[in-house]
């Protein structure tokens, strides 16, 4: 177990723990334009030079991977849950395939770094080693652990567990950077000549892994330090961060942090406003990266159970602080029927039902853009070791792999 911060904790339990009512001046909230990228006349452009980038080895992969998969019924990591689509692939099996193509067609293979917690690291590397890394080469992946934190009881006192020990919880997803840095894994990215970063949740079922137009489009901006996919809301009520900016820097907005006007707020065409959806897919420069790592994110509190105490603190950094901090994003628009399928909750929206369907239309769509005989309400999966996004499709393809590489489910 790492040293605990103990003089962190007693300063944080400060901060929150105060109930006067804060004189902070009133945010002032901006919408942050974005276009779809493929509607851009540059799109194939950006897709060329991010195929040169994974050519010459200077993209890499990031995915985060420490949640478990409770939520979903599933004890076990997230990313070996099977959602249940006909080929039992797991969530980290279909991003380790969409890694190979990309790597295949480059001729180069991309350095995937893969941050899971003490709580799931060894069940994660278990995974990986049942299923031979997906038919990756285990020396191109590096696990490690993001950070851990002792929570506070509701008197600030460090929690303990049934065998006297600290009980320790993860300290958010904004604790990747440091995490990363922490356990020389951005310094194997720059031993490997790794430019550029493409990182992800491990629970979307349709995540690009290190997606070229995306990584090519990041790279033809200057020196901006990061890009994001962003996609239209359903609707002004959806449930979602928005990429904004607050106080004129650029940020991701709660749900929860913006006020009805806004979130209703209109252009003169009836669009939102607010529009710009996360879904949690980013690219940095490596450089970027490492001076994210050397800067304090804010933190945040959360109340909850922890070891059957209730109310229990529990402090965190998210990942999108890093956004005012670094100055400029660059706001990349996407369908989120090709790049969005989360797997979240058991049942409903963000759900495997869901995901699957998702995967199912999308996958029919390529097949039916390649001319290809198919059945009325079928949905299909494609593995991805037979395409990355719908090229080199075809008939005799379909008819080759039908039911071994081609599987029919029910729409």
């Amino acid at each position: 177990m790492a040293s605990i911060d103990f003089d962190l904790l007693k300063k944080l339990y400060a901060q929150f723990s105060r109930t006067e009512e804060s004189s902070k001046t009133p945010d002032i909230l901006e919408p942050m334009p974005f276009a779809m990228a493929e509607d851009d006349r540059r799109y194939e452009m950006w897709e060329e030079t991010g195929k040169i980038l994974l050519s010459k080895g200077e993209v890499a992969a990031f995915t985060i991977a420490g949640g478990q998969g409770s939520r979903l019924g599933f004890e076990g990591p997230k990313g070996a849950y099977d959602f249940g689509l006909p080929s039992h692939a797991s969530l980290f099996r279909l991003e380790a395939r969409r890694l190979l193509n990309l790597g295949a067609k480059a001729e180069h293979p991309i350095p995937w770094a893969i941050m899971t917690s003490p709580l799931n690291r060894k069940a994660t590397i278990e995974h990986f080693e049942e299923h031979s890394y997906f038919g990756y080469n285990k020396d191109s992946i590096r696990f490690f652990d993001q950070g851990m934190l002792c929570a506070l009881t509701p008197e600030g006192e460090p929690v303990k567990d049934k065998n006297g020990n600290y009980a320790e919880v993860p300290d958010g997803n904004g604790g990747c950077f440091r995490a990363l840095a922490i356990s020389g894994t951005l310094a194997w990215f720059v031993e490997k000549g790794v430019r550029f970063v493409f990182l992800a949740n491990v629970d979307n079922a349709l995540v690009k892994m290190c997606d070229p137009a995306f990584i090519g489009f990041l790279a033809s901006n200057g020196n901006a330090p990061c890009a994001v996919k962003v996609v239209h809301k359903r609707n002004a009520q959806e449930k979602v961060g928005i990429f904004a900016f607050k106080n004129s820097k650029p940020t991701v907005v709660e749900y929860t942090d913006i006020s009805d006007e806004l979130r209703n707020k209109t252009f003169e065409d009836g669009t939102l406003a607010f529009d710009g959806g996360n879904i949690g897919i980013y690219a940095f420069r490596t450089d970027a990266l490492r001076k994210i790592s050397t800067m304090e994110l804010p933190w945040h509190a959360a109340r909850k159970k922890v070891e059957d105490i209730e109310n229990c603190w529990k402090f965190e950094q998210f990942l999108f602080d890093a956004f005012p901090l670094i100055g400029q994003i660059l706001p990349y628009g996407v369908e989120r029927e090709d790049d969005f399928a989360p797997v979240k909750n058991m049942t409903g929206n963000d759900s495997p039902a869901t995901a699957r369907q998702m995967l199912g239309m999308l996958h029919r769509s390529w097949l039916e853009k390649a001319k290809v005989t198919l059945k009325p309400r079928t949905l299909y999966e494609i593995s991805p070791r037979l395409t990355y996004a719908g090229e080199n499709l075809s008939q005799e393809i379909f008819d080759r792999e039908l039911g071994r590489g081609i599987f029919e489910f029910p729409a």
